[in-house]
Parts: structure tokens; C-alpha cells; sequence
């Protein structure tokens, strides 16, 4: 009798398409592009679901192709679900490679890239390659070009909008504006230039064992063309440290020593005092730094690790380790949370997610040649990795959705 009473008053079971919208939503987000695809053809309460909720909030939490991060790099408008679909691929290590620019004599090109362009140095002359939606990404041939093949190899680039900054290896710097076609030479010190940066207020150059110098960028009242023209260098400030990398970040400059056997490679100089700051990142030598924000930079360093340091506090407050042990070459930020890490074997990049320290959440080995080189210039964008050795430009093109899955990251 209590069986059947029992059996009599269960209520009906409840099948998983009955679940409201906020939990079938949840549900969703736990599955791979693949499996929505095929829950999508179910009824269209499932399709509603997922196209309206589920595509657009994997995508803003993606890692790599996350909404509004570096769209702005990326030649395709990409719809939520190809960014899902994209940031699988870099995560699962789903790329096509190709390579560009083979040169038999060994020297690093210096690497810029936005929307539509390709910046690239060849020894002493800098470039620009039409990217293309083709197969093929880039257009080989030079749509404009700067410099001469004799010129001194340029070692060091930077780049906003149309102004280019670049120093050689004869000590020198040029100066060049696209749209006006602009274009200056300027003997700083009889040195490699290693690395230079700029802003609206200053040009900032460092040398491998002289001295970093300051010039100031504020333009009088002429126009900038005659100012480049009266552009000297005794209105430089010299500051008499050398370093191996900088940043500017408005008024404040981010430096990188080659060695310090105290590990505290990491400095922080201040434009309107010119006080150094020593930082307390733990490392013998910094070879790569990049601002996070105002207050936080990124550094790749000498030994295997990329770290986030807080000029607040001077401290490191996280880092991340090579699981080979390889030193950090170069870095490239989103802006969000990825950060593509270019590593000195074999040339391998690393992509880490700002969110998981001490992981790394894949690695890419592009195919093997006779030689291995590290990477020594790292860019990406949503869909594409730019990487140069000293041979060749790499470009791992992750809009491929049939290319083989090489997964290394559980490694």
C-alpha cells in the first residue's frame, strides 16, 4: 500500500530542456565550441541561449581573443563565437606556421605590426609589408622603405602611429614621419644603441655600455618638420647608467639591466626629478619589460621567469617560470590577462594567462630546421603570432581550424 501511494504522489521528472535559461546558460558554458555547435541544431530555445548569452560571455572572459583586447591589431572583424573558437586554438596549440624572410647572414630584425602593416627592419633599413587576408598573411614585397642596405643594422625600434624611432648599431638614431615623409639622423655616442622609446614629451635612448639620454620632444611653435631639423643633441639629458631595455610610461621610465649580481636588475627613473627608484624584482638581468597599467610593469628575464612587479610596493607579486628553464627573451601583452612570452631555445614562445600564476598555459615549437635560434621579437594579435629569430619571421596563424593540435602544455 505504501508503494503505490508512494508511486501515486512522485511528481514528474524534470528533463534538462525544461531547466530555465540562467541554468542551461551555465550549463553551456562548460562546453567546447564543437558540442555548442551540435547543441545549437536541438530546438531553437537552445540556439537563443547560446547565441545570445553563451558565445558573447566565453568570449569576454576568452583568454587570448577576449572582446576588446588587441581587436584593434587584427585585419578580420571576428563574430563571438570564432573569438571562442580562436581562443581554443590557442590553447590547444592549433596553428598553421609560416615562414617569411629567410636570410642566410645571421642579424635581428627589429619588428612592429598594426592593423594593416607589417614593420620590419633588413640590416639597416626599415619596411613596411601590406598584410593581406590572403593565405599567405603578408605581402613580401616592400610597399615603403627607409634606409639603405649599407646603413648600420638598426637594433632597436619603436613605433607610435606614423612617427618611428630607431637606433643603429653605429650609435646613431633616426627619426622618421610616414605622412610627411620626414626623416632625421642623430649621433648620440659611440656605442650600440640597445633599446629606445618615445612619447609626446621625449625621446628616450639607451646605449649598450655608455649611457641612457633623454631629449626633450615638446614642440615649439614651429611645425614638427622644422623641428627635427633644429632637434640637437646637447638638449639631452644623460643619465649615466646604461641598460639592456626600456620602457616609458608618461613621466616615468622603466629600465632593465644586462647584469646585476645583487638582483635587482630592475630600475625605475622619474622624468621631472631624474630620481632612480631601485625595485626589488629578484633577477640578475632583465632583458624585455612592458607596463601593464600605471602601476604594474611585466619582465622577462635572465633566469627562466616573467614576473609582474607593483612600483607601489617595488615587489615582485608574481611570476612565472619556464618549464625548461629558458630565459625570457621578449614579451607581448593584450592588454587583458594573455602575455606571449618569446624563449631562447629552439624557437619556442609561451603564452601565460596574468590570472594563473606560476603556469603556463601552452607552448609553441614551430618546426624544426637545421639551426635553433631564440626568439628575439615577439607581436599578436587575436588570430596571428609574430615571431623573430635570427634567420627568419615566423607567423603562426591560429585562424586554422583544420591544422593538427600540438599540445604541449601538459609538459
Amino acid at each position: 500500500m505504501w508503494s503505490e501511494s508512494h508511486q501515486h504522489h512522485a511528481p514528474a521528472s524534470t528533463s534538462f530542456y525544461d531547466l530555465d535559461e540562467y541554468s542551461l546558460a551555465h550549463v553551456f558554458l562548460f562546453l567546447s565550441v564543437d558540442d555548442l555547435d551540435r547543441c545549437l541544431l536541438v530546438c531553437k530555445k537552445f540556439q537563443h541561449i547560446i547565441q545570445r548569452f553563451v558565445y558573447p560571455k566565453k568570449s569576454m572572459k576568452a583568454l587570448v581573443t577576449g572582446s576588446g583586447r588587441d581587436s584593434g591589431l587584427s585585419r578580420h572583424r571576428f563574430t563571438f563565437r570564432k573569438r571562442v573558437k580562436l581562443n581554443e586554438n590557442w590553447c590547444d596549440g592549433r596553428y598553421e606556421e609560416h615562414t617569411l624572410f629567410h636570410h642566410n647572414a645571421m642579424y635581428i630584425s627589429q619588428m612592429a605590426i598594426d592593423r594593416d602593416w607589417l614593420y620590419m627592419t633588413h640590416g639597416g633599413r626599415l619596411q613596411a609589408h601590406q598584410r593581406t587576408k590572403t593565405r599567405h598573411l603578408i605581402d613580401s614585397s616592400t610597399q615603403w622603405e627607409v634606409g639603405f642596405a649599407r646603413d648600420a643594422d638598426i637594433t632597436s625600434l619603436a613605433r607610435h602611429e606614423d612617427h618611428f624611432f630607431a637606433g643603429r648599431m653605429d650609435g646613431k638614431v633616426m627619426i622618421y614621419v610616414h605622412n610627411t615623409r620626414q626623416k632625421q639622423y642623430l649621433a648620440v655616442a659611440r656605442d650600440t644603441i640597445n633599446a629606445v622609446d618615445f612619447n609626446q614629451d621625449v625621446y628616450a635612448i639607451t646605449t649598450r655600455h655608455d649611457a641612457t639620454y633623454f631629449i626633450n620632444r615638446s614642440l615649439p611653435d614651429s611645425n614638427e618638420s622644422e623641428y627635427l631639423e633644429e632637434l640637437e643633441l646637447n638638449r639631452a639629458y644623460v643619465h649615466p647608467q646604461a641598460y639592456e631595455t626600456i620602457k616609458l610610461n608618461g613621466h616615468r621610465l622603466a629600465a632593465g639591466k644586462f647584469h646585476c649580481s645583487r638582483k635587482q636588475a630592475l630600475q625605475l627613473i622619474d622624468l621631472y626629478s631624474c630620481v632612480t627608484m631601485q625595485l626589488n624584482s629578484q633577477s640578475l638581468a632583465v632583458y624585455d619589460v612592458v607596463w601593464k597599467d600605471d602601476n604594474c610593469m611585466l619582465t622577462g628575464n635572465f633566469d627562466d621567469s616573467m614576473r609582474l612587479v607593483d612600483i607601489r610596493t617595488g615587489n615582485d607579486e608574481a611570476c612565472w617560470r619556464d618549464p625548461y628553464n629558458a630565459s625570457v627573451y621578449c614579451l607581448s601583452f593584450n592588454g587583458g590577462y594573455a602575455v606571449h612570452c618569446g624563449m631562447k631555445y629552439h624557437h619556442r614562445s609561451n603564452l601565460y594567462d596574468l590570472r594563473v600564476p606560476n603556469n603556463c598555459i601552452q607552448m609553441y615549437f614551430p618546426s624544426k630546421r637545421k639551426h635553433t635560434s631564440p626568439v628575439y621579437g615577439i607581436a599578436a594579435d587575436l588570430s596571428q603570432l609574430f615571431l623573430v629569430t635570427d634567420h627568419n619571421l615566423r607567423i603562426l596563424n591560429f585562424d586554422a581550424d583544420w591544422a593538427a593540435k600540438k599540445d604541449y602544455a601538459a609538459i
